[in-house]
């Protein structure tokens, strides 16, 4: 736009001054009257008023030039300024977005490990559990069966005809009055040996005159009155079939047979050993060796021969036992055995011959501790 005006004012100039050149060719002006119209003025550029000195002419056309120029310097610093800020700008928004790829990148593969640790657990899980169930399984058919088999031998055996896998003191008192017959047999009456008959013979006729003897002891053990009192307590359990010490019925021979069976000197052991029969978590071996000396019973507190020794729940520690304090607790063990078989539904004998069963429990545990057991 300077440069325009500047032309145009030098335009007008030549049209206003008349000049020529030399033959010769050199640069001299003229000077020629040709002037026919007044003398036009020079003006400013961003003025309206012609300056009329020549020299004040050049200096005004040298000062719009210097403005010009500063006005253009101005906007180049200040566009190369917004340069320079744009690619400061540009320069961060790239680190921004390096980083936000390198965070990405690291989340990404993050994420996939830990999917990957995942699917391995969810993996061993589902291994282990498949282990577990499998094994369960397994010990669930393995009870199954022992249960069949426990509801055969109940089934079987009655209190007149006991089953001897259930009640071992059977045979040991079958054997001990065989040993007893046999004394007699020998000082008595001769023996004359006939015809030979097979094994099979042999043993039935074995089983079938120990039952015999079951049955006949059966009878006779029985009680002949039964008090009507415990016997309707009885039936009221039977119904509930609860093994905690809420009913009259168990209450009653607790108080009346189970206690004073496991009344011993130390009554902390005598406690233990209680809960730990109610709870059929106690354990009763014999010591192995020579047990020919008297030792100290843990529940007596007395010196005895020991050949028993007892373990309570979990603990690791075992205490001796003489072999009354054993029978005792042997006997109890058996009263609950059977009461435990009656709540779950293995005895399907009528109550009067469960009663008779239980009573005769109960007198074995006056027996054992009164010492004739």
């Amino acid at each position: 736009m300077i440069n325009t005006t500047l032309f145009v004012i030098v335009e007008e100039h030549k049209e206003n001054c008349g000049s020529y050149l030399g033959s010769n060719g050199d640069d001299d002006y003229v000077p020629v009257n040709l002037r026919k119209h007044p003398k036009k003025e020079l003006r400013h550029a961003y003025s309206d008023v012609l300056p009329e000195n020549p020299r004040r002419r050049s200096q005004t056309m040298n000062e719009a030039k210097e403005h010009a120029v500063a006005c253009l310097q101005r906007e180049l610093d200040k566009a190369q300024k917004e340069m320079k800020l744009k690619d400061e700008e540009c320069e961060k928004l790239l680190k921004v977005r390096d980083q936000m790829g390198e965070e990405l990148e690291e989340l990404t593969a993050s994420l996939f490990q830990e999917a990957n640790n995942m699917v391995q657990e969810a993996n061993i899980k589902r291994m282990n559990t498949e282990k577990h169930l499998q094994e369960a399984n397994q010990k669930v058919e393995i009870l199954e069966a022992e249960v069949l088999a426990l509801k055969q031998l109940v089934l079987t055996s009655t209190p007149s005809s006991p089953n001897k896998h259930l009640h071992p003191q059977i045979c040991i008192n079958n054997s001990t009055e065989k040993k007893k017959d046999k004394d007699k047999d020998k000082g008595g009456k001769p023996f004359w040996k006939t015809h030979r008959r097979s094994t099979s013979h042999h043993e039935f006729t074995k089983e079938a005159r120990q039952e015999a003897e079951a049955q006949q002891e059966a009878k006779n053990d029985r009680c002949k009155e039964i008090d009507p009192v415990c016997m309707e307590e009885f039936k009221c359990w039977r119904l509930q079939s609860d093994l905690g010490r809420s009913s009259h019925f168990l209450s009653r021979i607790i108080v009346e047979d189970i206690w004073p069976c496991l009344n011993f000197s130390n009554s902390k052991l005598a406690e233990r050993v209680q809960c730990c029969v109610e709870d059929n978590n106690i354990a009763i071996e014999p010591i192995p060796g020579d047990n020919s000396y008297p030792r100290k019973c843990s529940l007596t507190e007395t010196h005895h021969l020991c050949n028993y020794k007892i373990r309570l729940g979990d603990d690791s520690e075992w205490y001796s036992i003489s072999q009354h304090c054993r029978n005792r607790i042997a006997a109890v063990c058996d009263f609950y055995t059977y009461i435990r078989y009656i709540h779950q539904g293995l005895v399907k004998a009528e109550d009067k011959e469960v009663f008779y069963e239980i009573s005769r429990l109960r007198k074995q545990m006056s027996l054992a501790r009164l010492g004739y057991i």
